[in-house]
């Protein structure tokens, strides 16, 4: 007889639905994110994800439907409500999570600088030293001492990440994480997020560069016009999904009725990524080769992150 138990999810997300008017962003989505899981988000522009995002992480109340972290339903009223029981969220551009005229240490430290009983505004060498000990701890050398704005740009998202970090997330949203990043950069950044999903942090990712969702998640959630249609092994997304970044042969296809449509992705600049309208052409007879039926094409010119 086994005494095996079923894992229990983090998060749960029970028929979670909002609308704009007349537009339904999210229609009864039903999700489960276990501790440690990394869940890649895809979808087209207008899809939901944006939404999903800013409902999980506090920003927005949906209009109907349950939101659940380890076992407690949750009603979110502000970011700071979902950082309270572990769900924090980093966005695309870090300049909007950086505060101007301080210094670096201070920037990694807001969010406690901004708790009541805080006194590093009185200690200078204790909001220093405890500075020094989240970066040591998280394998980052950041010049804690200069001012925030003499911070190149992958020195912002990789401090913005340190103060996630610190918060000790459970749940860590990242939308487009590496989007302005060299690839350098961006495996720095990378292997960061490594280290926490394998210290159990679960990750939610949005990102149009699918070598990162393959690196960092483990499983693909598919959002069309609101509602969830696909919920998938990264490793088994469409082959054709795969000349976006490389070399496929250790990732077999998988069938026609089982495949799923995945965005075409235009206006990367990193090597092996769709550059232009005519490699998304080509992409697409591939596609349609395999009897996969591509989703909505989207001009170069026109294009948004979601």
């Amino acid at each position: 007889m086994s005494n095996l138990v079923a894992p229990v999810p983090l998060v749960r997300l029970l028929d979670l639905s909002k609308s704009f008017g007349a537009q339904r962003a999210l229609d009864q989505v039903n999700l489960d994110i276990y501790p440690g899981e990394g869940v890649a988000v895809l979808g087209a522009s207008g899809a939901g994800k944006s939404t999903l995002v800013k409902i999980l992480s506090g920003s927005l109340a949906p209009d109907t439907g349950e939101v659940w972290v380890a076992g407690q339903r949750q009603r979110f009223t502000s970011p700071l409500s979902a950082r309270r029981v572990g769900i924090v969220a980093v966005h695309q551009c870090p300049d909007d999570a950086i505060a101007p005229g301080l210094s670096v240490a201070e920037n990694l430290l807001l969010d406690e600088l901004g708790q009541p009983d805080a006194d590093f505004l009185l200690n200078r060498k204790s909001l220093l030293q405890r500075a020094e000990a989240i970066a040591a701890g998280l394998g980052l050398e950041l010049p804690l001492q200069l001012p925030v704005e003499r911070l190149g740009q992958a020195d912002r998202q990789l401090l913005v990440l340190a103060r996630a970090f610190a918060l000790h997330p459970k749940l860590l949203i990242l939308d487009e994480p590496t989007a302005a990043l060299s690839a350098a950069d961006a495996e720095r950044l990378l292997g960061l997020i490594d280290s926490q999903r394998a210290r159990g942090v679960a990750i939610l990712c949005i990102s149009q560069r699918l070598s990162d969702l393959q690196r960092v998640t483990n499983r693909a959630i598919v959002l069309q016009q609101g509602r969830l249609t696909g919920d998938l092994n990264t490793r088994h997304l469409p082959s054709a999904a795969y000349t976006l970044f490389g070399d496929t042969a250790e990732h077999p296809p998988i069938t026609a009725d089982k495949a799923l449509p995945v965005p075409f992705l235009e206006r990367f600049t990193r090597a092996g990524f769709i550059r232009n309208r005519a490699e998304g052409r080509a992409v697409q007879e591939q596609v349609l080769g395999s009897g996969v039926a591509p989703t909505e094409e989207v001009s170069p010119a026109t294009s948004k992150p979601r």
